[in-house]
């Protein structure tokens, strides 16, 4: 009995010491609120917040507020880009406020240069790097415009037409020719980076001076911009998807004052006023204002003491018609089509004017889109973006497209052996782009807008009967009608379509040392159409209707092998580079035809067979080829001074066999003071260099 009694009660206490110790670790596990502020006491939103040790966590809200399930042994983990971090232990509290530091570490901030990894701090020449975020909410498709403003010394000239490409100067003008800096990406040289979608860039990096930029030889005098796009975090097994979403709209704001036909006219008067008093004044008579209009009879606006408005600029071919017309009788004359004899038109005044300007554009707005794939394990990592941007230009039928697919990964194959690339493939399109060289001849050519400023607002944009109106109602110069210009290339088309990246493999055979080889190429073909209207409505027309089609592809390529060695030694430290290159700057064709007055003008029947007058050219182009040589050694001591000296040695095939080969050196040096003892006295200090440099470049 006693037995089954002891028996019982033991039962009992287990059951009871099981429950209270559930009870306990139950009780652990709570919600911890809290607010994260900055240093200067505001909120700040999209804070991450991680149980350290776990994959648990959240993100603050608008108000910097967040909520998380947490134990007493938790440490909690406080994130943000350009913040320290900072950890917490949870403990017995419920309610957790942090305040953010800046992130002072930002001198081991790790910078892409010259074919490696620099920490910012002992850097001895001059580089600047651009946020990713400065580079995502600029309405522009092009990555080049989105640093304008953003580096010192760096100067972007761009005409505003989406799809068009930019003129980037990097300190000024460095050479008689062409000085457009050298753009790197991933590792893989190019001349062109408008496939680029600013949402896969992870890093900016602008070399400006010779210390930084000779390891990139003949092709650096202009500067070199390198970008790095994104990829994922090793280590974090759990897939993250972004979407990023950029809405924006460009006004064209109002354009420049123009006269109405009153002063239009009165202003042409006065032109011959001013002509007979410097005559006068000349022979040292009195002006004779009534003689000398008299001589002067305007096709629009008649002779006397005062111009008339007409009516009609132009009926058939009579100008400057005041009164009432029959249009039902002139309206079976009508003819615009050349290929029907010739032109018959009836042009009214527009008497209250036109305002050309406001004709020819329009609010233009951007769309870009974003999703992102990252992630990756013990062994690997990942980046998938796909991305889509359509942008309108503020002038009539300009537009820009383009859509992207890029795969970034990285794989070990062993514990000292790595493998992976960088690809992406780009659908572009780019219409009703004014000016030479993808847009950056506008300045320099005719263009709708200088039209639109040239025409007088006495002429409507269409004549009575819906025909374009223009210059060939006389007295008005040569300017053509900008909205049947850009009205008229409505049915032009263009494909662009282009690979651009690498694959490489990385071998650390022992510590401090790593061997890499790449192979990246670019191959890029388009294809394209263009119109051009049998014009009646200018005084100058073009007098047939031309049909053109051309298209083209190019393959450039680069071969890039280094060999890397970091090592520290007490209070010094060694990073050695060496590296050979070779590469082509892109080979390929082109071919182009054109043609004049097809058997229909519908787009749906034009093509080069049945058009007459066919020219038909083409060419074949080889690219320049490089064989390099390069290397780099830094010395650093008690990270206070440092050393650096760099030399290249490139061929390039452009030179004969006597002159081929050039090579540029730099050297540089620089004193970290703010290192220094008697410095620390001076908290509001964070960083002080002195450097200098002497290098040659292109």
């Amino acid at each position: 009995m006693m037995m089954k009694i002891y028996k019982s009660m033991r039962r009992t206490l287990l059951i009871c010491l099981w429950l209270s110790s559930s009870f306990a670790v139950f009780a652990q596990e709570r919600v911890v609120s809290g607010t994260v502020k900055d240093e200067t006491g505001s909120a700040v939103p999209g804070v991450n917040v991680l149980v350290k040790g776990t994959t648990s966590g959240t993100l603050t809200d608008a108000s910097g507020q967040f909520k998380i399930n947490a134990k007493d042994a938790d440490v909690l983990l406080f994130t943000f880009v350009g913040y320290a971090a900072t950890e917490v232990p949870v403990g017995s509290q419920t309610n957790i406020d942090v305040s953010l530091k800046p992130d002072v570490t930002s001198l081991e901030e790790v910078i892409v240069t010259g074919y490696s990894i620099d920490k910012r701090r002992e850097l001895t020449g001059s580089v600047s790097t651009v946020k990713a975020k400065d580079l995502t909410f600029a309405p522009s498709g092009n990555v080049e415009q989105m640093l304008q403003g953003r580096v010192a010394g760096v100067t972007v000239i761009s005409n505003g037409q989406p799809g068009t490409t930019s003129q980037i100067r990097v300190r000024g003008f460095g050479a008689f020719g062409g000085n457009q800096p050298l753009y790197v990406v991933d590792g893989v040289p190019t001349q062109d980076v408008s496939f680029l979608n600013p949402d896969d860039i992870e890093t900016t990096t602008v070399l400006k001076d010779a210390a930084s930029a000779s390891i990139y030889g003949a092709r650096a005098a202009a500067g070199v911009i390198v970008y790095t796009t994104k990829r994922g975090q090793r280590g974090n097994k759990k897939l993250s998807v972004t979407y990023d979403n950029m809405i924006g709209f460009t006004n064209p704001g109002s354009g420049q004052k123009m006269m109405n036909p009153t002063d239009f006219a009165d202003w042409t008067w006065n032109a011959i006023k001013h002509t007979e008093d410097a005559n006068a004044a000349t022979a040292g008579v009195a002006p004779d204002y009534a003689t000398a209009i008299s001589k002067f009879n305007h096709p629009q606006f008649g002779k006397g003491l005062t111009p008339v408005l007409p009516d009609y600029l132009m009926v058939g071919g009579t100008p400057g018609v005041s009164g009432t017309v029959d249009l039902a009788a002139e309206k079976l004359k009508y003819n615009i089509d050349p290929r029907n004899g010739s032109t018959y038109q009836v042009i009214a005044a527009n008497k209250s004017g036109t305002d050309w300007y406001k004709e020819i554009t329009d609010n233009a707005p951007v769309v870009r889109q974003t999703l992102g794939f990252s992630g990756g394990g013990e062994h690997h990592r990942f980046y998938l973006g796909l991305s889509a941007q359509d942008q309108k230009g503020i002038l009539v039928n300009n537009s820009f497209k383009r859509y992207a697919f890029r795969a970034n990964t990285e794989f070990d194959v062993s514990k000292k052996l790595r493998i992976g690339e960088n690809l992406q493939f780009t659908y572009r399109q780019a219409l009703g782009i004014s000016g030479a060289n993808g847009g950056q001849g506008i300045a320099a050519d005719e263009n709708d807008i200088l039209s639109a400023f040239r025409m007088p607002s006495i002429i409507p944009v269409h004549d009575v009967f819906g025909g374009y109106a223009g210059t060939t109602a006389k007295g008005f110069n040569n300017p053509r009608n900008p909205v049947a210009t850009r009205e008229g290339i409505a049915n032009d088309r263009i494909f662009q379509g282009s690979g651009f990246g690498n694959v490489y493999a990385e071998l650390d055979p022992i510590p401090g040392l790593t061997l890499r080889t790449s192979i990246g190429g670019n191959y890029s073909q388009f294809g394209q159409r263009n119109y051009s209207r049998w014009q009646y409505e200018n005084s100058e027309n073009n007098s047939a209707f031309g049909f053109g089609q051309s298209s083209g592809y190019s393959l450039a390529w680069t071969f890039t092998n280094t060999a890397t060695y970091k090592k520290v030694f007490g209070d010094h430290a060694i990073d050695v580079l060496a590296g050979q290159e070779a590469l082509n700057t892109g080979a390929g064709w082109n071919l182009s035809s054109s043609g004049l007055n097809p058997f229909s003008w519908d787009p749906n029947f034009i093509n080069i067979t049945n058009v007459g007058s066919r020219v038909t050219n083409s060419n074949q182009f080889k690219g320049v080829t490089f064989s390099s040589y390069f290397g780099r050694a830094n010395y650093v001591f008690k990270e206070k001074y440092i050393l650096g000296a760099v030399i290249r040695r490139d061929g390039s095939s452009r030179f004969g066999a006597n002159s081929r080969y050039g090579v540029f050196p730099a050297v540089s040096a620089a004193w970290r003071i703010s290192s220094e003892n008697f410095m620390q006295s001076l908290s509001f200090v964070s960083d002080l260099k002195i450097r200098g440099g002497y290098g040659s470049m292109g």
